[in-house]
């Protein structure tokens, strides 16, 4: 329950004038209503500010359309046992958002090892402090977004390694490689990936191609790439650089 609330709607069809309405409240539940119902977003924001109760912010979070409303019920959500029954008991877009303020780690490992949502195991991977379980996700999981996830967890160079060496997946081999130091490891890596990725001159199109030096990324290729590599064509002589 609330004290006496005053909630103020602006209707806007009028566009000379603003005509308030005020609305009396003092039950979450109308509150709730509101928050996912009312046509005018600030009225929803206000009285999803004005409600403290966990479980009607859980069936907000899992039932308002307005993505904006659900993420801010998700953020108020502070009762653990409540962002578990989000993830596990509702079909929303967002659960991966419950996932990440969740702390219990038998739970996250559950749920990164279980749940149907690419997005939410790798949300809860991310999580998990456990390097044997975040070693098995980053080689077994089906989808790479997972692996990735759970590599740029891992510190355990030689598991890394052995991810960048041979996942299927060039950004997950990334993703590893990224982590790792040994300098002979990674000129290792480096000739694994120009066995597993053909590069064709993008100058007259030959295949014949010989790496001519490798060298660290420029700011624009940082954020996916760990090395450069310069090719040059056996035809033509142009040069192609390729980030790995």
């Amino acid at each position: 329950m609330v004290g006496d609330v005053k909630v103020v709607e602006m209707d806007r069809n009028d566009s000379d004038s603003e005509v308030a309405r005020e609305t009396t409240i003092e039950n979450e539940n109308v509150l709730s209503d509101i928050a996912k119902n009312d046509k005018d977003f600030r009225v929803r924001l206000d009285a999803l500010e004005m409600i403290s109760n966990m479980d009607i912010l859980a069936d907000i979070a899992m039932n308002a359309t307005d993505s904006k409303i659900v993420s801010k019920a998700i953020e108020k959500i502070s009762d653990e046992s409540v962002l578990i029954g989000i993830v596990k008991n509702s079909n929303g877009p967002f659960r991966n958002e419950a996932a990440q303020k969740i702390n219990d780690q038998s739970v996250l490992i559950e749920i990164a090892k279980n749940d149907e949502d690419f997005v939410v195991r790798a949300a809860s991977a991310q999580k998990i402090s456990d390097e044997s379980v975040l070693t098995d996700i980053a080689k077994n999981d089906e989808n790479s977004y997972v692996r990735r996830a759970a590599a740029q967890k891992i510190s355990d160079e030689s598991v890394l390694t052995d991810i960048a060496m041979n996942d299927d997946d060039a950004y997950v081999r990334r993703a590893a490689a990224q982590k790792i130091s040994d300098e002979s490891v990674l000129d290792d890596i480096a000739i694994n990936e120009e066995r597993l990725t053909k590069v064709i001159c993008d100058k007259c199109g030959s295949e014949n191609m010989t790496v001519k030096s490798h060298k660290a990324p420029n700011p624009d290729y940082s954020y996916c790439a760990w090395k450069i590599i310069d090719y040059i064509c056996n035809d033509c002589g142009n040069i192609v650089s390729k980030p790995l």
